[in-house]
């Protein structure tokens, strides 16, 4: 059948066909999309020069993207999708992928009933993990962040937030913060210029107080604020605090957040993780893009992050491995928070880089429905990231970060759990 040619002609570089379900999670309503996920079926995507130029029912790309002899217009690439179901690629916006060693004692000391902050006492959790990286070199610590990043890859994520704090003096987190930019440029110019990841670099050097810094914590502030903040400005993209009294006082991480806002970070907190230490109200204060944790955030602090714009961002892993009261997420949505997940992954209360997963336990243990924790893992984590405006949903004018599920349905994610559904990420830049 010959085109026809009242149809416009879009731009198109890829069009990907025969896809089974076309999860969105679009921000705007899409003619024929159904549902809060705005799922299309049997859809067709177009995209050209890594961005989205047109979705909708397959059978009308045939006349929009081919010639008037009926073939794939020149320069255009076919990809046939074979019924898989697309959803945005999922962003994972706290991660600390970055270190060296692991933890594994420490997990069967807690198995025996040694709390975390007990650990953290004995000059253990984070300090072990320090100590490790400290002692890697820059060559060891790029191989072990590569290698993380293709399981991060594997399991439908396109989008991860990477942290330092495992180095904890200005070598060594100018070293892992370098180590994480060059772990974009070598996505960049990868081979498979199909599957690449996305890396946004966190600083967060008031991750704990150094060794050598034991009782002098307002010493190790002084030297975040007047030397480390401003050597990384241009490396890091955040300033992350951990707000603790096993870390970081209010007063502390507000001057440490203060000056990195002045120099032009975004902010980020761990937030009333352990106890309720006032980093949701510093969160809310200071206008932090998110707060994470949040387990023992009270009602009034919930409100203060809704009204300042936060999103909260939520960490099921931590509860899984401490084996901690899951803070329930129907509290977070029903004070009307944008509420995110991410895995939290690190050596000591989160070891998981798997975003499904963490899908999987905020349906069972935090109360979400599959459409809040989808929206949660996609939308809602560029929004931690600041990114909304470029991925984390299917819609004209944003980048190409597609996750393709081996599944007939996406109300199987979540429910058939325990293996990875992802059979591939396609990504265009």
């Amino acid at each position: 059948m010959m085109p026809d040619p009242s149809l416009p002609r879009i731009q198109a570089s890829m069009v990907i066909r025969n896809i089974g379900q076309l999860v969105t999670i679009a921000q705007q309503p899409i003619p024929g999309a159904n549902g809060a996920l705005q799922v299309i079926s049997d859809a067709a995507l177009a995209v050209h020069h890594g961005t989205i130029v047109w979705i909708g029912p397959d059978n009308d790309a045939e006349p929009l993207f081919q010639d008037d002899t009926g073939s794939p217009r020149d320069g255009i690439t076919i990809v046939d999708a074979q019924r898989a179901v697309v959803t945005p690629g999922l962003v994972d916006s706290h991660t600390h992928l970055l270190f060296a060693g692991d933890r594994a004692e420490e997990f069967y000391l807690r198995r025996s009933g040694v709390s975390y902050g007990e650990l953290l006492a004995q000059g253990r959790g984070i300090l072990t993990t320090v100590n490790a990286t400290r002692q890697a070199s820059t060559d060891i610590l790029m191989e072990l962040a590569k290698a993380r990043l293709d399981i991060v890859r594997r399991y439908g994520t396109t989008t991860v937030e990477v942290k330092t704090g495992y180095g904890l003096d200005k070598v060594t987190e100018e070293t892992c913060l370098r180590i994480i930019n060059n772990l974009n440029v070598l996505e960049e110019t990868s081979p498979h210029q199909h599957s690449q990841v996305r890396v946004v670099p966190t600083f967060l050097g008031a991750h704990t107080v150094p060794p050598e810094y034991q009782g002098r914590s307002d010493e190790y502030v002084t030297l975040i604020v007047e030397e480390m903040l401003p050597s990384f400005v241009g490396l890091a993209r955040f300033c992350d605090v951990f707000c603790e009294r096993e870390a970081f006082t209010v007063e502390q991480c507000r001057r440490i957040l203060s000056r990195a806002k002045e120099l032009g970070y975004q902010l980020k907190l761990h937030a009333d993780q352990l106890s309720p230490s006032g980093g949701a109200r510093l969160a809310a204060e200071l206008g932090a893009v998110s707060a994470d944790h949040l387990d023992y955030a009270s009602d009034a602090d919930l409100d203060a992050l809704r009204d300042a714009g936060v999103v909260a961002t939520l960490l099921p892993g931590c509860s899984y491995t401490l084996r901690s009261p899951y803070p329930s997420a129907r509290r977070f949505l029903d004070h009307g928070l944008r509420v995110a997940l991410a895995t939290d992954f690190n050596p000591g209360t989160s070891y998981c880089e798997n975003m499904q997963t963490i899908i999987g336990l905020a349906m069972s243990s935090m109360g979400m429905t599959l459409e809040e924790a989808l929206t949660a893992a996609t939308i809602n984590g560029a929004r931690a990231l600041q990114l909304e405006n470029e991925i984390g949903s299917l819609e004209v004018g944003k980048r190409c970060e597609l996750a393709l599920w081996s599944i007939n349905s996406y109300q199987e994610i979540g429910y058939h759990f325990g293996i990875n559904l992802i059979h591939s990420v396609l990504v265009q830049r």
